[in-house]
C-alpha cells in the first residue's frame, strides 16, 4: 500500500471532507507541538537574563545560585521577584516564559497592595480586614512585615534578618505605638512595592495566575499545560507497546490459526477475565505509583481488543490467493506477515487507533481520579477533577480542567469517526 496511491488519496480527501474531524487533527497536533517546547512557553525560569552586563540563558543553563547574580542567597532566586529588583536598581532584565509558573510549582499568591483614598490598605479583593502585608527578598523570603486590621496597622512590624524576624514597632489604630529599640528613629510606614498573600485555591487574576491556583497552590494553566504533557509522552509509550504486542499476536493468530490461534484465545479470555480496578489496586499498594508503572499495566490489559479484532481481519486476508501464491513460492512466515497481513489489515489499525489514544486519556485521568495514578506532585487532570470535587466554590478548578478533557476526548472520537468514514466507502456515501 502506497502513501500516494490513487485509493489512498481518495481516503485522505474523504477525511478532510469531515470537517469536524480535519480540523480536531489539526487542532491537537498544534497543541501536541506546544507541548513540546514545554519550559519556552511554561515554567519558573528566564529565557534571557542579563545581570551587571553578563547574559545567561536559565532555562538550558538549569539551577543558578543567587551568589553568582550578586544576591545574598545561596539558592535559586525566585526570578519574578528578580524581574522587578532588576527594573528598580537599574542592574539589568530578563524575560520569562509567556506563563511564569513551573507545573509542579507550589506559588505563594502575593498580590501588590496599596492605599486607598481613605489612607486604608487594599488588595485586589477589597480592603484587607485582617492579614499582613509584606516586603520581599529576591529569593521569596520575607524582608518586612506589618499585620493589618480593617485596613490599617495594627500590632508588630518585623525586620527579618536571616530567616529570624525580630520585631521593631508597634502599631495602633495605624501609627507607631512603641520603637524597639526606643532611640530608633526609622521610619516605619509601610512603603515600597508591598504584598499580602492569599490562601489557596485563589481566584483567577491574582499575582499573575491567569486560571487562579488548585488548592496546593499550583498554577492552573502550569497544571493543565502540564497535564497535557503527561498525556502525550503517555501516548508515545503506550500506542507503541499496545499495537506491537496486540498487531503481531492478532496477525500471528489469524495466520497461523489451528491449535496456535486455539491456546491463545484461552490464554486471552482467562488474562481479560482479570478485574482490571482490583489488579490496579493491589499494585497501587506494592509498588510506589509512577508514570511508566501506569503504563506498563494500562499496556498488559489493553492490547486483547486489539488482537482480537486484528485477528478476525488476518484470518480473512490470509486465505486470499496472493497469501497463498506467496506461501507456495517459499516466502517465510515472518514474511507474508509483514508484506501481506498486516498492510491488508490498515483499516483496522488505523480505525481503532484514536480510540485506544481515548480510552487512555480515560483511564489514566479515573486512576487519577480516584488516587490510583500519579503521585500529587505530577499535573495531572484527573487529580484536578478530585480538588474540584473537594472544593466546590472553586469554579476555576473544575471549569477549565472538563473543558480540557471534554474537549480532548471530543476532538480524538472526531477523529475516529473521520477514519471510520474514510476507509467505509458505504458509510462515506450515507
Amino acid at each position: 500500500m502506497s502513501f500516494f496511491d490513487p485509493i489512498t488519496l481518495e481516503r485522505f480527501a474523504r477525511f478532510r471532507r469531515n470537517r469536524l474531524g480535519w480540523w480536531s487533527l489539526l487542532t491537537l497536533a498544534a497543541l501536541s507541538v506546544l507541548a513540546l517546547l514545554g519550559p519556552l512557553l511554561v515554567g519558573n525560569r528566564p529565557l534571557v537574563l542579563k545581570v551587571d552586563g553578563i547574559t545567561r540563558y536559565p532555562i538550558f543553563a538549569g539551577f543558578i545560585s543567587g551568589r553568582d547574580l550578586g544576591l545574598k542567597i545561596e539558592g535559586e532566586p525566585n526570578y519574578r521577584l528578580l524581574a522587578e529588583e532588576l527594573r528598580q536598581n537599574g542592574r539589568g532584565w530578563l524575560v520569562m516564559p509567556p506563563v511564569p509558573f513551573a507545573p509542579g510549582e507550589v506559588c505563594e499568591v502575593m498580590p501588590a497592595v496599596a492605599r486607598d483614598d481613605a489612607g486604608r490598605w487594599r488588595d485586589p479583593r477589597g480592603v484587607i480586614s485582617e492579614g499582613r502585608i509584606f516586603t520581599l527578598n529576591a529569593d521569596g523570603t520575607r524582608r518586612q512585615t506589618w499585620t493589618i486590621v480593617n485596613g490599617r496597622p495594627e500590632g508588630d512590624a518585623r525586620l527579618f534578618t536571616d530567616g529570624v524576624g525580630v520585631a521593631r514597632a508597634k502599631f495602633v489604630d495605624g501609627k507607631v505605638a512603641k520603637r524597639v529599640p526606643a532611640e530608633d528613629r526609622s521610619d516605619w510606614e509601610p512603603q515600597g512595592s508591598l504584598r499580602t498573600q492569599v490562601p489557596s485555591p485563589c481566584p483567577p487574576g491574582l499575582d499573575g495566575h491567569w486560571l487562579g491556583t488548585d488548592e496546593s497552590g499550583h498554577d492552573m494553566v502550569a497544571r493543565l499545560f502540564g497535564g497535557f504533557r503527561i498525556l502525550l509522552l503517555s501516548a508515545l509509550i503506550y500506542l507503541p507497546c499496545v499495537y506491537g504486542v496486540g498487531l503481531i499476536l492478532g496477525a500471528s493468530m489469524g495466520y497461523f490459526g489451528g491449535w496456535f490461534d486455539m491456546v491463545c484465545q484461552r490464554l486471552m479470555e482467562i488474562w481479560s477475565n482479570i478485574p482490571f480496578l482490583y489488579a490496579i489496586i493491589f499494585l497501587a499498594s506494592l509498588l510506589e505509583p509512577s508514570l511508566a508503572i501506569l503504563i506498563l499495566i494500562l499496556v498488559a490489559f489493553s492490547w486483547i481488543g486489539l488482537a482480537q479484532q486484528l485477528r478476525a481481519s488476518a484470518y480473512q486476508v490470509s486465505a486470499r490467493d496472493y497469501v497463498t501464491a506467496s506461501r507456495s513460492l517459499g516466502a517465510g512466515h515472518a514474511r507474508i506477515i509483514w508484506r501481506h497481513i498486516l498492510p491488508n489489515c490498515a483499516t483496522v489499525i488505523l480505525t481503532t487507533l484514536p480510540f485506544s489514544l481515548h480510552g487512555l486519556v480515560f483511564s489514566l485521568s479515573a486512576l487519577d481520579y480516584l488516587g490510583f495514578g500519579l503521585p500529587p506532585t505530577e499535573p495531572s487532570w484527573g487529580d484536578l477533577l478530585h480538588q474540584a470535587k473537594e472544593n466546590w466554590n472553586a469554579w476555576w478548578i473544575l471549569g477549565p480542567t472538563l473543558f480540557c478533557l471534554v474537549g480532548t476526548m471530543v476532538m480524538i472520537n472526531s477523529i475516529g469517526e473521520a477514519l471510520q468514514d474514510a476507509f467505509d466507502l458505504r458509510r462515506a456515501q450515507k
